[in-house]
């Protein structure tokens, strides 16, 4: 008995440890950063940007070299003389789910109205930092390396011109005018 349990055992670790990677390919993203700090309550978060050609793999939709771009964050901010930050990258390959994301954490950073959080949100314009785009060393069996599809390649262009038409629903934010305040919607007079 304890024979067969020692060959299942060992037919399972064998299992787990072959690579659960798909196919790279490299595809148009949504990104934005966030950067934490746990000793102050000030916060600082970047608009949702496009990045034209991200490689990502395709069976787990797993942004690749992600810890490189929360470290083009961190050295922004080493840049700015603002240190000991917690930088944070959040990514999806569609807009519906990256304004998901951004509003989500913006609601958690901004709390509720009957329990508001006390965090100091400040917002970093594209303008002022954009992320690049990281190469990886992915090669293939075959000598070929990943490359962007047509239908990516399309996707990208409608993103772009959305972006540069400023319909990206205003990066999740609910102020339509520079000097609006992010109020919420007034409420209709009861009768």
């Amino acid at each position: 008995m304890r024979k067969i349990l020692k060959a299942i055992i060992i037919v399972c670790i064998i299992f787990s440890a072959i690579p659960t990677w798909g196919k790279i390919k490299c595809t148009p993203i949504y990104i934005f950063g966030s950067a934490i700090s746990f000793t102050d309550s000030l916060v600082y978060i970047t608009d949702i940007q496009i990045l034209d050609s991200a490689w990502v793999d395709d069976k787990t939709d797993f942004l690749l070299k992600r810890h490189e771009y929360s470290n083009q964050l961190r050295s922004y901010f080493t840049q700015q003389g603002i240190s000991s930050r917690t930088c944070l990258v959040e990514f999806a390959t569609n807009e519906k789910k990256i304004l998901k994301k951004y509003a989500r954490l913006r609601k958690k950073l901004n709390g509720t109205k009957k329990h508001p959080k006390h965090y100091d949100l400040r917002e970093i314009d594209e303008e002022e930092f954009t992320f690049s785009i990281i190469q990886p060393d992915v090669i293939y069996d075959d000598g070929t390396s990943a490359s962007i599809s047509k239908k990516d390649k399309k996707r990208l262009e409608k993103s772009k011109d959305k972006k540069s038409r400023g319909s990206l629903k205003n990066n999740g934010r609910r102020g339509n005018n520079e000097g609006e305040e992010d109020t919420p919607p007034a409420m209709p007079p009861r009768h």
